[in-house]
């Protein structure tokens, strides 16, 4: 066989692949996000428009070498290519189970790490040269800087639920962000991050914080602890802050001020006209907040609420709207197990809270100036809503481990 033949063997078998390819692909028109938009019935027809977006199947040969450590042989691989007047401008590598559950989702601007796309900087010799004379000009010579860390990539990692287990960012001087996540009854408990550093062959980890979850009784995310590893990640020294920040579990003093309060009732949050920037508390001996007194930015006073007590249990919270000197407030003598508090005006709202025997939270009623209009019951992670107007239900909702499964009108 001549040997000319021989040469178009190989174009011929990468042209093949090239058609294959093509004919596998699916082209939509897109936004600069990356959205199928609209299906388009050919690669022309999609690369006429500004933005288009290729879909494909893909094999692992084709995706980085850093993501195939995480790839299963029973996964399928799918490749999202954006492409920006006519050129690629972004990846996108979906790794996912037979059942369509996504196991790893991952984004680049590029295939490789560089730190400049080819063209945007002068070659080093001659930004050298240029530095050193303008240096012999002036006399002054500059520090030198360390190369820019932009992020040119991250990957997501999912498990068989779909939960989000680890998010690595990668950047263009070759270090790597990781955020791993730990969850209790698919609630996220605890966030871990962390940067992973490389010199040569070596690697290197680094505590960055831990961040730990707290939910209210609805499911919904209550306040976040993050605490800040120290220099070399020692936890010893570590720092502590609350978002938001949260009553002091044993304050020094019977009164002391938190900015940015967590509310105890989501039927409180909206009462306010406007933002709290200050709230002033008072504590009983035992550590039990007794009252709360809220401001705004400019130190008017906007309510406030007062707590009943028996034992541990709150039992009940009332707000007031009215300024603290126009009420009247009577003590009584014993102040255990409760605080005996008469205000003289109505509360604006009032939850009440009730208990079983073992001191688990079993309802929640709430109420608007002595009218009742929620009402909450509770059995284990179980709860009933119920949303009342005139004194009769007209919407009945059904929660489970924190999400709403079902909602229901209610005819009277």
């Amino acid at each position: 066989m001549p040997a000319h033949k021989f040469f178009f063997l190989p174009l011929f078998f990468l042209a093949f692949v090239s058609l294959s390819a093509q004919e596998n692909s699916r082209w939509y028109r897109s936004n600069k996000g990356g959205m199928a938009l609209e299906e388009a019935s050919s690669r022309i027809t999609a690369l006429r428009n500004e933005y288009c977006l290729e879909v494909r199947a893909a094999v692992l040969e084709e995706t980085s070498e850093f993501l195939r450590q995480y790839y299963n042989s029973e996964w399928k691989i799918e490749k999202r290519s954006l492409y920006e007047n006519r050129r690629e401008s972004r990846i996108q590598w979906l790794f996912s189970e037979e059942g369509g559950v996504v196991r790893l989702a991952a984004v680049f601007t590029r295939e490789e790490p560089v730190a400049a796309e080819e063209g945007d900087s002068p070659p080093p010799e001659a930004a050298e040269t240029a530095e050193a004379a303008e240096a012999e000009e002036t006399g002054e010579t500059e520090e030198e800087e360390k190369p820019e860390k932009t992020a040119w990539g991250f990957a997501d990692l999912y498990d068989g639920k779909g939960l989000l287990t680890r998010e690595l960012t990668f950047y263009t001087d070759g270090s790597e962000a990781v955020t791993d996540f730990f969850y209790r009854q698919d609630a996220l408990i605890r966030a871990e991050a962390a940067v992973a550093e490389k010199s040569g062959e070596e690697e290197s980890k680094k505590n960055l914080y831990t961040d730990n979850y707290r939910y209210n009784r609805s499911g919904a995310v209550r306040a976040m602890e993050r605490l800040f590893s120290a220099e070399g990640g020692e936890e010893a020294n570590s720092h502590l802050i609350r978002i938001p920040l949260i009553i002091p579990r044993n304050a020094a003093d019977n009164t002391f001020v938190n900015p940015a309060p967590a509310f105890v009732s989501d039927f409180l949050e909206d009462a306010f006209s406007k933002p709290t920037f200050k709230a002033v508390f008072s504590t009983d001996g035992r550590g039990r907040v007794l009252s709360e007194t809220r401001e705004d930015e400019s130190g008017a006073l906007l309510g406030l609420l007062r707590y009943r007590w028996h034992g541990e249990r709150l039992e009940s919270i009332l707000l007031f709207l009215e300024e603290e000197k126009k009420e009247t407030v009577k003590r009584g003598e014993e102040a255990p197990p409760s605080e005996t508090v008469e205000l003289a005006a109505e509360p604006e709202r009032r939850v009440d809270y009730t208990y079983d025997a073992q001191g688990n939270r079993i309802s929640e009623k709430d109420y608007v100036k002595g009218i009742l209009e929620r009402q909450v019951s509770i059995d284990g992670e179980k709860e009933t809503e119920e949303l009342l107007m005139d004194g009769k239900i007209v919407l009945r909702a059904y929660w489970e481990k924190g999400r709403k499964i079902r909602e229901e009108r209610v005819k009277n």
